[in-house]
């Protein structure tokens, strides 16, 4: 397939009257969302691709849609009436190569980066590996299209939450008391017995395989969460982990955390993770 390339960058918000200026705008963006339409880039026929469309046509509601090429994504992405869902490979700024393929959606418009949130930027979703030929992860873009969309429903109540992007997911583990939450272990960066690790979650976690999360995710398992890593190509130490905890029926985003990968924090869930997610089932 043919990669488009992001920097993602870390910066600073501004503040008084541009502040109040960006809020408005912002709030006008969401506002409006649904009178414009949404172009989604499908460049080749590729399975990625060709699952994209499908997940789009099955459940993207929010706003009218359209497909096109990477070619008319081009000539229309300084247009302001169009917004654009497209699979991207993201890097870093010391990383030499993309190692994660997200699946972002952006408003068209001029370039315009202020501080942390940028207007262009409305989600970014880690979906793979950069270069994955698998197709292991594609069972999340019908997932991923409900939590774009969720998103932008939430963000229409409450504009802040525009300006926290992901990071306002990282803290909503309350609810995901009363669920069942399924779990493998073969999901941990680190080694803990079986019992020692149900008993954190004073026996209310469901041990299984990856094969049973998948099953779970595409059959929409009532009242389920489930947990999801996405990894860096190559497990690359010094690239990102992405850790996610989703509703198989909701598709709401539980929980979401990155790290960087290294030998003291290999890939998987930390156990900073879990002691957090563990927390509501302990009270």
């Amino acid at each position: 397939m043919r990669h488009f390339s992001i920097i993602i960058l870390f910066l600073l918000i501004t503040t008084g009257v541009q502040a109040q200026r960006i809020v408005r705008e912002t709030k006008h963006t969401f506002e409006t969302f649904g009178a414009k339409i949404t172009k989604v880039v499908i460049p080749s026929t590729s399975l990625p691709d060709l699952m994209l469309r499908d997940a789009v046509n099955r459940g993207w509601r929010i706003s009218p849609f359209e497909f096109c090429s990477f070619e008319e994504y081009n000539r229309l992405k300084s247009d302001t009436n169009f917004f654009f869902l497209m699979r991207v490979d993201g890097m870093y700024k010391r990383e030499l190569e993309p190692k994660i393929e997200y699946l972002t959606l952006i408003k068209g418009g001029p370039e315009v980066k202020r501080g942390l949130y940028s207007s262009q930027n409305i989600i970014t979703l880690p979906l793979q590996e950069s270069d994955d030929n698998s197709g292991k992860s594609l069972h999340l873009l019908p997932v991923y299209i409900d939590i774009i969309q969720n998103h932008i429903y939430k963000v229409q109540q409450n504009i802040l939450l525009a300006f926290k992007g992901t990071l306002s997911y990282s803290d909503r583990v309350s609810e995901i008391k009363g669920k069942e939450l399924l779990f493998s272990t073969d999901l941990l960066g680190y080694d803990i017995d079986e019992d020692e690790f149900t008993k954190l979650f004073g026996g209310a976690v469901k041990l299984v395989s990856a094969d049973d999360l998948e099953d779970a995710i595409i059959n929409n398992h009532k009242n389920t969460v489930v947990p999801v890593i996405i990894n860096p190509k190559g497990d690359s130490e010094g690239s990102f982990c992405y850790k996610l905890i989703i509703g198989t029926d909701s598709h709401e985003l539980l929980f979401f955390r990155r790290h960087k990968v290294s030998r003291r924090l290999p890939v998987g869930f930390t156990k900073e993770d879990i002691r957090k997610i563990s927390v509501p089932f302990r009270f």
